[in-house]
């Protein structure tokens, strides 16, 4: 079972039980999905706090119609360009420079940590559409009350 199906079948357990549902956190906007499908077949979706992260068009369009409440954007050209200078600097024998360190267990490794966005209704525009992440038709394509152009 993959992880996706198991968030699905979780939630629909609990709502199939009667157990009131608050809020799903989701590790990925995939499994926020899959919560969104077991929320809607419950008529619950909108009403329970959903929560995603990766900003998958998906999930930009819950957001836009009121049926997922964030995601997660992350600067993804940043992180691309700083992987692949890392990359270079590992090829050449060389230790990156990095401000940070995070524990995994047995020792600390470098890192670098990008700020991350919170996207809500209240900055989808702004974040999503503005930065060219999705287009506006895109994101609005299900909602028929929105100037899609």
């Amino acid at each position: 079972m993959s992880a996706a199906e198991y968030a699905y079948d979780i939630v629909s357990e609990e709502l199939q039980k009667g157990n009131k549902i608050d809020g799903v956190m989701c590790g990925n906007d995939d499994l926020a999905g899959q919560a969104f499908q077991a929320l809607s077949e419950y008529q619950k979706a909108g009403q329970v706090v959903l929560v995603g992260q990766d900003a998958e068009l998906s999930a930009c369009q819950r957001i836009a119609e009121g049926t997922q409440t964030m995601t997660v954007y992350k600067p993804f050209i940043e992180l691309a360009s700083l992987a692949a200078e890392y990359a270079v600097q590992l090829s050449r024998g060389e230790t990156p420079q990095t401000e940070d360190t995070v524990y995994n267990g047995s020792i600390f490794v470098p890192c670098c940590m990008l700020e991350p966005t919170a996207v809500t209704a209240d900055n989808l525009d702004e974040v999503i559409i503005q930065s060219g992440f999705h287009s506006r038709a895109q994101v609005y394509r299900n909602t028929p009350d929105t100037d899609n152009k």
